[in-house]
């Protein structure tokens, strides 16, 4: 097997095999949204937001500065580990301590219940702050399969803590997923642990560490920045618009930019060491580059046509009526962000994780004044308009710089395009126009719209894009 397609073939398979929990943590979200009070699962989800962003201001960026540097030594592992813990524990230490102000600031109607969650959420940051170290061993050694069966041991231990604790201590309330979310996290960390085989030893080297720190800085700034910028409209939604429009709104974006968000940050762990070791060479990068944008308007495109098209029946199958019109435009902001999702991985690959930073602070100058001005004023609706008119112009814009990166001409990155969006084209047609047609209650016609589009998209496959199909399955097979 040559280099190229080994590297092809372990890429798109850990692609495959890290996507597969993303069904299980759906099904499982859906499931508390049926079964928990609205207003309080908008408190989980505000609160989980602040914790997702402190765990990810406690890995420091030191993993993937670890994925990056060619030759991390063991000792920069270690370095790395006991920074992370330390910096981990200090976060923790001072959200629980500080939990009764942040209440008061943050806690919207109803502080109290904010509190709770908040002691017991900061508890799984330790975790979050050193699992990364262990998952950029893996990816070093290109072993996503490794990765994923942590990811799914993650998920699994989520699902069931919510179904012993619904079972065992119903009473809990909103703290069942709260209690569930700790336990995935020391799932994940358990199980990468387990898959690394790699126990850090008992030094650290402040050389070690200022070799990582100046790639990671600029990795965490990006990155905690571009994390603000995806969770922006929670700004603008929960104090002012209440606990139950935040819920709503995070209902819709589990159904559409959730979803892409876990297979975005899958495809990061995969494609940037895939994408590194092959850093030097731009036409190999191209390559790769166009064919996993490829990849992922084929496999994303059709479904988010399909919740474009039945979001009516969606909303009254969930009893949720308010999000119909806020689904729609996260369906559209969803296919743009899915054509531009490998412009990071491209910025990290080579080096450039400043021009991720200064993006990033550019996005949010832009989203913070067209949230506040369009958006707020006309509700939960209009903070999914500007969050879909804003994922086109930064799809224009940042795939520009992509492109100027790696030295790929307009006219080659759009003529790749072209067929994958055709077929996606070619789906939403056909829903659009039989959906009038099809008879019964929102089940049935979900049902015959779930099959019509299979069928559909299996056609256009064929039809339109066969040899890009028989691409992948051939990297899938490793032949």
């Amino acid at each position: 097997m040559s280099p190229t397609l080994s590297l092809a073939t372990r890429a798109l398979r850990g692609f495959l095999w890290n996507g597969s929990a993303s069904a299980i943590q759906l099904c499982t979200m859906l499931a508390l949204y049926w079964l928990l009070p609205i207003d309080k699962l908008g408190h989980f989800e505000w609160v989980l937001t602040i914790v997702m962003f402190l765990a990810l201001i406690g890995d420091l960026g030191l993993s993937a500065a670890l994925v990056q540097l060619k030759d991390a030594s063991d000792a920069h592992f270690d370095t790395a580990f006991w920074t992370n813990l330390v910096w981990g524990l200090l976060i923790t230490g001072c959200i629980f301590t500080a939990t009764p102000i942040l209440a008061t600031l943050l806690g919207g109607e109803d502080p109290e219940t904010f509190a709770r969650v908040l002691h017991i959420f900061c508890l799984l940051i330790p975790c979050a702050s050193v699992s990364g170290l262990f998952r950029a061993r893996l990816q070093r050694d290109l072993d996503f399969s490794a990765i994923a069966l942590s990811e799914l041991v993650s998920v699994l231990t989520f699902g069931l803590s919510v179904t012993l604790l619904f079972f065992l201590r119903s009473d809990l309330g909103v703290l069942v997923p709260v209690i569930a979310s700790v336990c995935r996290e020391a799932g994940l960390l358990c199980s990468l642990v387990f898959s690394a085989r790699w126990r850090p030893r008992a030094r650290f080297q402040p050389s070690a560490l200022r070799q990582l720190l100046s790639f990671a800085l600029n990795f965490t700034g990006a990155r905690a920045v571009a994390y603000a910028n995806t969770k922006i409209a929670y700004l603008f939604i929960f104090g002012p618009l209440g606990a139950a429009a935040q819920a709503y709104y995070s209902l819709a974006e589990r159904l559409t930019l959730q979803p892409l968000t876990r297979l975005a940050t899958t495809i990061q762990r995969v494609s940037f060491p895939s994408f590194s070791s092959i850093q030097d060479d731009d036409e190999q990068l191209r390559s790769g580059y166009l064919r996993s944008v490829q990849g992922l308007i084929l496999a994303m495109g059709p479904v988010l046509a399909g919740i474009f098209v039945f979001a009516p029946e969606i909303a009254v199958l969930l009893d949720k009526a308010p999000i119909l019109p806020v689904l729609r435009f996260l369906a559209v902001a969803t296919l743009l962000k899915v054509i531009g999702t490998m412009v990071g991985s491209m910025f990290m690959a080579k080096g450039k994780a400043n021009w991720s930073f200064y993006w990033s602070l550019f996005s949010m100058a832009v989203l913070i004044p067209a949230m506040y001005f369009y958006g707020l004023p006309r509700g939960v609706e209009g903070v999914a308009q500007v969050i879909a008119a804003a994922s086109l112009l930064f799809l224009l814009l940042s795939q520009h710089l992509a492109n100027r990166l790696i030295g790929l001409p307009s006219a080659t990155y759009l003529a790749a395009l072209a067929r994958p969006v055709l077929l996606v084209a070619c789906v939403l047609a056909v829903l659009w126009i039989a959906r009038p047609l099809l008879p019964g209650p929102p089940l049935a016609v979900l049902t015959a719209g779930t099959a019509l589009g299979v069928i559909a998209t299996l056609a256009a496959l064929t039809l339109i894009a066969g040899d890009l199909c028989r691409t992948y399955w051939k990297s899938v097979r490793g032949t």
